[in-house]
């Protein structure tokens, strides 16, 4: 499983003066996802690695992966 690290991809996000409109059109999900996962919950790895390239971020710096 993989979840993301709130607050790391809240920042992330913030940091490049986007909303979760614009980094969900640059990686290519949906809004929706993107605030699903910006509230804790889980991403499937290919969602993961768009948001993290989107953010010019890896996933590790973004994410938790787990059992």
């Amino acid at each position: 499983m993989i979840t993301a690290k709130p607050a790391s991809l809240k920042m992330a996000r913030i940091d490049k003066g986007w909303s979760c409109a614009n980094l969900a059109r640059v990686a290519g999900v949906t809004s929706p996802t993107v605030t699903r996962i910006e509230k804790g919950l889980s991403a499937s790895p290919e969602t993961a690695k768009k948001l993290a390239d989107a953010l010019g971020k890896t996933i590790s710096e973004l994410f938790t992966i787990g059992c």
